[in-house]
C-alpha cells in the first residue's frame, strides 16, 4: 500500500538501487561505511526523485498515452503539486548535502542541471539523444560518488578513478535498457543501428568497465570477486544481445540492473570481510 501512493511511486525508487551500489564502491575504495554514507545516500535518492518527477512533468502529454497510469499522468498527482514537491525534495537533499560537504552539495547541484533540465527541459531534451542521454545519467552518478568521496577524504586521483569507473559503468551498459521499448521509441540505438548492430555495439561497450577494473584490481586485490562477477553477469547480458534482446527486452534489462549493481555491492562486501 505504502509503495502505491502516488508520492511514493512517482520516485521511482527502484532505480535507487544504482545510487546505493554507487556508495557501495566509493566506500569500499575509501575503506570506511558509516552514518554520513547513508545519510549521502539519502540526501542522493531524492535528488534521483526529484529529477525523475521533472521528467515526468515535461513529459505529462507523451505518459498520457504511453504511461496513463503515472501519478502525474493518471491526474493522482497535479502538475502545480508535483512542482512544489520536486521543490521540496531538492531543498530538503541541498540541504542535507551541505551540511555534509559542499563538494557534496556542488555534485548534487550539478546532477540537478544535468540529470533534471538538460535531461528532460524541452530546450535541451537530452534523454532523445541516445549517446548523449547515456553520458547524462553516467555524469550523474559519477558526481555523486565525487560527492560521497569528499564527506570523508580530499578528492583526488583516486576519487577520479572511481568516477570514472562509475561513468563508464553506466554508460556503458544502458544502451542496453532501450531494447525492450523498441516498438514505441522514436530515437534509441536499436532504431539508429538496426537490432543486430546495436546488439553488437551494446556487447562491445560492456567490455569498456574492465579499464578501470583492472586498475582497481591491481591496487585493490578484494576487487577480484568484483571483477569475476561483473564477467559472469555480462555474459548474460551479452547471451541475450546475441539471442532476440527486442522480445527478451525486460530480462536484459534486469540482467543489466544486476551488473550495474552486484559487482559494487560485492567490493564493499570484500573490502569489509
Amino acid at each position: 500500500m505504502f509503495l502505491k501512493n502516488p508520492y511514493i511511486s512517482i520516485l521511482k525508487l527502484k532505480s535507487s538501487i544504482v545510487d546505493l551500489s554507487v556508495v557501495a564502491v566509493t566506500c569500499a575504495v575509501l575503506g570506511t561505511w558509516d552514518y554520513r554514507a547513508a545519510i549521502g545516500i539519502i540526501a542522493g535518492i531524492m535528488i534521483h526523485g526529484a529529477c525523475d518527477i521533472i521528467n515526468d512533468i515535461y513529459d505529462v502529454e507523451i505518459d498520457k498515452i504511453c504511461k496513463p497510469k503515472g501519478a502525474i499522468a493518471s491526474g493522482q498527482i497535479s502538475e502545480k503539486n508535483a512542482w512544489r514537491y520536486m521543490i521540496l525534495l531538492i531543498s530538503a537533499a541541498l540541504i542535507i548535502s551541505f551540511n555534509l560537504s559542499f563538494i557534496l552539495f556542488t555534485c548534487l547541484l550539478a546532477g540537478i542541471i544535468v540529470g533534471g533540465i538538460m535531461y528532460s527541459h524541452t530546450s535541451f531534451r537530452l534523454k532523445d539523444k541516445p549517446g548523449m542521454a547515456m553520458a547524462n545519467m553516467g555524469l550523474c552518478f559519477a558526481l555523486e560518488s565525487i560527492g560521497i568521496w569528499s564527506i570523508y577524504s580530499h578528492v583526488g586521483r583516486e576519487s577520479m578513478m572511481v568516477a570514472a569507473y562509475i561513468f563508464i559503468l553506466v554508460f556503458s551498459l544502458t544502451f542496453m535498457k532501450d531494447f525492450k521499448d523498441v516498438a514505441g521509441d522514436i530515437n534509441s540505438l536499436p532504431l539508429l543501428l538496426g537490432i543486430r548492430r546495436a546488439a553488437k555495439a551494446c556487447s562491445v561497450l560492456a567490455i569498456l568497465p574492465l579499464i578501470p577494473l583492472l586498475y582497481l584490481l591491481i591496487k585493490y586485490d578484494y576487487s577480484f570477486l568484483t571483477a569475476i562477477i561483473y564477467l559472469i553477469l555480462i555474459a548474460g547480458c551479452i547471451r541475450i544481445l546475441m539471442g532476440n534482446p527486442v522480445v527478451e527486452g525486460h530480462r536484459l534489462k534486469n540482467w543489466m540492473i544486476l551488473a550495474l549493481t552486484v559487482p559494487n555491492f560485492s567490493m564493499l562486501f570484500a573490502s569489509i570481510i
